[in-house]
C-alpha cells in the first residue's frame, strides 16, 4: 500500500509521535509510507523512519493552494490511503484525497473538539462542521478510546464511522537498569541544580494550556505550604517546552519556591529517558486529553503516577496511578503528599502499571490494528 500521513505541526508531542509510530509500524509492513508536513524536528525524524516527506504547511481553515498542490501530490504518487491529523489538516487533507480519487480518507482529531480549551461560541461551529466533513467525505475516524469515541458520537459523528485504536509505546525501549537510571538521574539532576537526594516530582510534556502545567504548579505550592514536608529536599522538575514556557518561568520566580524547581525547555527525544530517570514520580496533570501518550511511557517506565481524573486517563491507566481532581490544586497538593508519606513504598504501582501497557499498549497490537484497518478499507474500495 502507499499510505499518506498528514500533520500540520513542526514540534514534537504526543500526536508527532503517534505519526512517528505509524511510520515505523507501517514501513516495518513493507508499505510506502508518505509525510506531508512543515518543514522542521519531526520532518527529520519521518525521514529517518524511511518515510517520503513533502513540506507543506496548512496556513488556513481551508487552504486552497494546499488542497490543490496535495491533491496534485496525491494522484501523482497514486496514493492509496490519506491519513490525515487534528481539525485544520483534517479539513484540507481530506479534501484533497477526496479531488484526488484517493478511495481511503482516514481522519483523526486526537481531543475532541468539544473538550478543548477554547470558549464554547469557537467548539460547537467547529465540532458540528467537523462531524459533517467526517460523516460525508471520510471512510472513517479514528477514536483512542472508547470514552472518546462516546464523545464523537455525542459531536455528530456516525457511530459506524468511529474507529477505536489506541495508542501504543515499545515497553522494552524503557526499561533500563538500575546502573543506567542512576547514572542518568546524577547527570540530568546535576545539569538543572537539583539535588540528587531531593524527592522529584516531574511532568514530560509541551507546555501549552490543556496540559495542566499551570495547575501542577499551584499544587506543588499548596503541597509545600500546608503539609509537614522538608522543604530542601523535594523538587519540581517541567521538561518540555511549548508557548507558555515563558509564563510559566515567571509564574515559578513569582512563588518563590524553598526548593529546586527546574524547566528544560524543549529536549532531544533521545533524553527522554535521562529525564525520566531524574523524576522519583510522574505527574499528568491534564485538563483535556485525546489519549495521553506521555502517562504510558511513565507507566511503562514504571514510573509510580499522579494524574488528573479525566475519563479517558481513567481508562488508559486502570487502577495503577492515583487520581487527583483535574484543575484541582488543592486535591493535587494532597495527592502530592499521600504519595510522598509512603515515598519508600511504592514498588507496586510501578510493576502494575507497566504490565497493564504489555498487555493493552503494546507497539506491535498498534501497528497490526492499523495494518489490518488499512488493508480492510482499501480492500473494500476496489
Amino acid at each position: 500500500m502507499r499510505i499518506l500521513y498528514a500533520l500540520n505541526s513542526s514540534q514534537p508531542g504526543g500526536m508527532e509521535q503517534h505519526v512517528l509510530d505509524l511510520v515505523e509500524g507501517m514501513t516495518g509492513f513493507g508499505h510506502e509510507v508518505f509525510v506531508c508536513c512543515p518543514n522542521g524536528v519531526v520532518s527529520d525524524t519521518y525521514k529517518k523512519a524511511g518515510a517520503y516527506v513533502v513540506n507543506m504547511e496548512v496556513k488556513s481553515d481551508f487552504d486552497l493552494r494546499y488542497i490543490f498542490a496535495l491533491a496534485k501530490f496525491l494522484r501523482d504518487k497514486k496514493i492509496q490511503v490519506v491519513h490525515a491529523h487534528e481539525l485544520k489538516t483534517v479539513t484540507n487533507a481530506v479534501l484533497s484525497a477526496f479531488f484526488a480519487g484517493v478511495g481511503v480518507r482516514v481522519a483523526h482529531t486526537h481531543t475532541p473538539i468539544s473538550e478543548w480549551r477554547v470558549p464554547q461560541f469557537m467548539k460547537t461551529p467547529a465540532y458540528i462542521g467537523y462531524a459533517l466533513l467526517v460523516n460525508f467525505f471520510t471512510t472513517c475516524e479514528i477514536a483512542l478510546t472508547r470514552s472518546r469515541k462516546q464523545v464523537k458520537i455525542k459531536e455528530g459523528m456516525f457511530a459506524n464511522k468511529i474507529v477505536v485504536i489506541p495508542n501504543g509505546v515499545r515497553v522494552a525501549n524503557f526499561i533500563l537498569s538500575d546502573g543506567e537510571r542512576l547514572e542518568n538521574k546524577r547527570r540530568v539532576r546535576a545539569s538543572y541544580r537539583i539535588p540528587e537526594d531531593a524527592f522529584v516530582f516531574g511532568m514530560t510534556g509541551r507546555m501549552t494550556v490543556e496540559k495542566g502545567h499551570l495547575s501542577l504548579i499551584d499544587g506543588f505550592a499548596e503541597f509545600l505550604k500546608s503539609f509537614n514536608v522538608e522543604r530542601t529536599k523535594v523538587g519540581l522538575f517541567l521538561a518540555g517546552g511549548g508557548e507558555l514556557e515563558e509564563l510559566i518561568k515567571r509564574k515559578i520566580e513569582g512563588i518563590g519556591f524553598p526548593c529546586a524547581v527546574a524547566v528544560s525547555g524543549i529536549f532531544p527525544a533521545g533524553e527522554k529517558l535521562a529525564i525520566l530517570s531524574a523524576f522519583d514520580v510522574f505527574v499528568f496533570p491534564s485538563l483535556s486529553e485525546g489519549f495521553g501518550i506521555g502517562l504510558v511511557e511513565a507507566m511503562a517506565f514504571g514510573l509510580p503516577i499522579v494524574c488528573s481524573d479525566l475519563d479517558v486517563l481513567k481508562e488508559v491507566a486502570g487502577s495503577t496511578v492515583v487520581y487527583f481532581e483535574a484543575g484541582n490544586s488543592r486535591n493535587l497538593a494532597e495527592k502530592l503528599y499521600g504519595i510522598y508519606e509512603r515515598r519508600d513504598n511504592l514498588a507496586n504501582l510501578s510493576f502494575s502499571a507497566r504490565e497493564r501497557v504489555r498487555e493493552l499498549f503494546s507497539f506491535e497490537k498498534f501497528a497490526q490494528n492499523y495494518n489490518s484497518l488499512y488493508s480492510k478499507l482499501v480492500e473494500s474500495n476496489r
